[in-house]
């Protein structure tokens, strides 16, 4: 049996826009996505570094032994390994 219900005709041309045509890829925006993304995680990165280089430095001084005695979390000697500065 057929169906009662009409066929619905779908365009499949874009609109016109009155010369706004893109005619080649987005590379300009991708490329300030991706460094933005990395500048962002440099910057998580180096801070978080500096921030566990003084926890560590300071619970090793209340401990009253030196700073490469000193024990750390993983995340913290994770974060100065990652970061080339620190």
């Amino acid at each position: 049996m057929k169906s009662a219900v009409p066929h619905q005709v779908i365009e499949t041309t874009t609109p016109n826009l009155d010369g706004f045509e893109i005619t080649r890829r987005p590379l300009i925006g991708f490329g300030l996505l991706i460094s933005s993304v990395i500048g962002t995680l440099a910057v998580l990165i180096f801070f978080g570094a500096w921030a566990s280089s003084d926890r560590i430095e300071n619970r090793a001084l209340a401990a009253g032994i030196s700073e490469i005695q000193g024990e750390s979390e993983w995340w913290e000697d994770g974060l100065v390994f990652a970061c080339p500065l620190h």
